[in-house]
């Protein structure tokens, strides 16, 4: 008896979960007329035992109920590394991608600011896609698996409406990796064709304006003919229309050069303003990382934690703000709590597009059990990275983007955390992996509207 998906038929999240049953060979039915208005929240999947909610777990579900075909990976690191691209997928790829998709749908009006910021956001998120596809035939991997099909659909929109060929040109490996997804048998069936925007599909409205010119000629005969000798004078005074034109389209003209002109360097002063707004966002994100972590830590007895944050984008000085954050006294008057994690060892990552940087921390009471610096070097060892600054409790260091080695910071960094957590257990300072599943968290997220 085939499952039940309650979807938005149209909707890129339904067909990824569509493009996964297919793979695994399960028969997933939509149900006409399955809106939220009949069944509620949506996405859900119904089954024997029970109903999922949110795409990606409904994704997820889907990929695991055949592990021989591999869609979740072949094992526990290929797992995680599938976790990655599609967390990367739903949070630097599908958010600005929406931004500017869903407007040109219209879904919501568009606001020019956040159209131009996610266009800046996309063109970045598909080159770090691009720059791991260089040295990769699948994300993760030597065959299909959820992150391919999380982020082959998630394009397809973006695909057929806004990235046209001049944005699409320096994304030669992606668009190989993009048309290897859709001609697989599986994508097709859900799919169907593609057409790239840009491609044969766009052409027709090019030839519209010789059309206008034309009709208006033939309009234009029949005054020619009637016009009459005493009607020469309305005619002389059509001149000066016909230089204002050009005066306007002069204007136009210097307008465009303007525009093409460009952008001006920012000033000494502007660029201290922008460094002062970054340091406040990423000291913002440590300190709330840093409640989490002390939360988390608690309620698992934990004394150490690794994690990733994005706003330092790799340069360790920010990243080291980032964990000072995190570790700063907490104040209990303070409407917002932040950081409160001092007590907590942790090593913390950022990913920028150039290097992968890295911030361990080992408070003093904890000193005699583990050694910052050993911590951090063998962490690095497996990756050629390098230790940058080293103190009794603080280390930094980096790990280059490599491509010819295939090393790319958003690729390494959750084999790193792996890395780390695994020289904690060799201390016995971390819990053991006994491999059960049955604590397991599957988070979904918050779908964007219909598209």
């Amino acid at each position: 008896m085939p499952m039940k998906l309650y979807a938005h038929p149209d909707n890129y999240k339904t067909k990824k979960a569509l493009v996964a049953a297919k793979y695994v060979g399960l028969e997933v039915d939509c149900p006409k007329n399955s809106g939220a208005a009949a069944t509620g929240k949506i996405p859900v999947l119904e089954t024997n035992q029970g109903c999922i909610f949110s795409s990606t777990a409904i994704a997820r579900y889907i990929s695991r109920i055949s592990r021989p075909v591999g869609l979740y990976g072949q094992n526990i690191l290929e797992g995680g590394m599938i976790d990655s691209w599609i967390e990367f997928c739903t949070h630097e790829l599908e958010v600005p991608l929406c931004t500017w998709v869903l407007p040109v749908m219209g879904v919501f009006p568009e606001v020019p600011e956040a159209t131009a910021q996610a266009k800046e956001d996309v063109k970045k998120a598909l080159t770090i896609l691009n720059n791991h596809l260089l040295h990769n035939t699948f994300m993760v991997g030597h065959t299909i698996t959820l992150a391919d099909i999380s982020v082959c659909c998630a394009l397809v929109d973006g695909m057929r409406l806004v990235l046209d060929e001049n944005f699409r040109k320096p994304f030669t490996n992606l668009m190989r990796w993009f048309s290897l997804c859709l001609n697989q048998p599986e994508f097709k069936s859900v799919l169907g064709e593609v057409s790239l925007l840009g491609a044969k599909g766009a052409a027709p409205k090019k030839e519209a304006a010789p059309k206008k010119e034309a009709a208006a000629k033939k309009e234009a005969a029949p005054k020619k003919d009637a016009a009459s000798k005493k009607e020469a004078a309305p005619k002389k005074e059509a001149a000066p229309k016909k230089e204002g034109k050009k005066e306007e389209g002069k204007k136009d003209k210097k307008s465009e050069e303007k525009k093409d002109e460009a952008p001006k360097e920012p000033t000494p002063e502007e660029l201290e303003k922008m460094k002062k707004d970054k340091l406040k966002k990423v000291i913002k994100e440590g300190g709330k990382r840093g409640v989490e972590i002390e939360g988390a830590a608690d309620m698992g007895g934990l004394q150490f934690f690794c994690t990733s944050v994005d706003i330092p984008e790799g340069d360790v000085e920010l990243l080291m703000k980032c964990t000072e954050a995190m570790n700063a006294k907490s104040d209990p008057t303070e409407e917002e709590r932040k950081g409160g994690s001092g007590h907590i060892g942790k090593m913390v990552f950022s990913a920028g597009v150039d290097q992968l940087a890295v911030v361990a921390y080992v408070p003093e009471e904890k000193l005699k059990e583990i050694s910052c610096e050993e911590w951090l070097k063998t962490v690095l060892g497996n990756f050629s990275g390098e230790v940058l600054s080293k103190t009794s409790s603080y280390c930094t260091g980096i790990v280059k983007t490599n491509s010819d080695k295939g090393v790319f910071p958003l690729k390494i960094r959750e084999p790193m955390i792996l890395e780390a957590n695994n020289f904690l257990r060799k201390k016995g300072l971390f819990p053991e992996d006994n491999g059960s599943d049955d604590d397991e968290c599957v988070f979904g997220d918050d779908d964007f509207p219909s598209m």
